[in-house]
């Protein structure tokens, strides 16, 4: 199946898969989240891939999570919602859990599911000028596809600052927290990556995706019950007047009045 919102290509034992919705800001919806799934099986299954280049053609890497899918969970079965979700989790999982090296290259903005799909890749470049954010606590909901992903890189204290309080961060902030690799003039980013990329490449392959698959064997049984445990405390909020209201005032261009009901 060729994907449609994603640019997915093999050569030279690199995969290189970029977000091809542009024209959206490369948010992420659903089928967005399918074809992941089926790209990432595909490079698990591909022996001759040594490692892995995640991108987003345009100017942002990814504004987040596609509006409608945030305003469809309301009145949504706990049953409808569940599987809808949480097969995008499953897609999530399934990248993180390529066990060949990933390179996310950021660009723009990189929001709330970018933030955590980034997160999955092993190593993190940036531009300079990129700009981060977890804002669904603006939207009324939580952060809902592993905010652990978040968390294990940056710390409790860090990524509740994300999480809570929904603000901006700079890459320059992002870096000192341990979220990025580096960071370069957003002209220079593609050769920073090629140059990453290439150390990876000189070195014995079974031997970087054993060391991958060391560093992250504790983690992984946590972090799939902390997804569990965002799915199952998600779904009260979505049926309340604060989550009504914060999609309302989004399409209205207002500020929102919460009611705390």
């Amino acid at each position: 199946m060729q994907p449609i919102h994603w640019r997915y290509e093999v050569k030279d034992s690199v995969a290189r898969l970029a977000l091809n919705r542009a024209d959206f800001g490369n948010s992420i919806n659903l089928e967005c989240l399918a074809e992941l799934s089926t790209i990432s099986s595909a490079i698990q299954a591909d022996s001759q891939i040594r490692a892995v280049v995640l991108s987003a053609e345009g100017k942002h890497f990814s504004i987040g999570m596609d509006v409608a899918v945030i305003q469809q969970m309301a009145g949504q079965s706990f049953a409808d919602y569940a599987k809808h979700l949480g097969a995008g989790q499953q897609a999530i999982d399934a990248f993180e859990g390529i066990t060949k090296p990933i390179i996310a290259k950021i660009q723009g903005f990189c929001i709330g599911a970018g933030v955590i799909l980034s997160a999955c890749a092993d190593f993190r470049i940036s531009s300079g000028r990129a700009v981060f954010s977890l804002p669904e606590v603006q939207r009324s909901i939580g952060v809902i596809m592993g905010l652990n992903r978040v968390t294990r890189l940056i710390g409790i204290a860090n990524s509740k600052r994300m999480a809570m309080l929904g603000e901006k961060f700079s890459a320059a902030e992002m870096l000192q927290m341990g979220f990025l690799t580096s960071t370069c003039e957003a002209d220079q980013l593609d050769t920073a990556v090629e140059k990453l990329l290439g150390k990876i490449l000189a070195l014995p392959p079974q031997a970087v995706s054993l060391n991958k698959r060391i560093a992250d064997f504790s983690y992984a049984e946590y972090l799939r019950r902390s997804q569990q445990f965002e799915l199952e405390e998600q779904y009260p909020i979505n049926q309340t007047d604060d989550f009504r209201e914060a999609m309302q005032s989004f399409f209205e261009k207002r500020p929102p009045r919460y009611s705390g009901k």
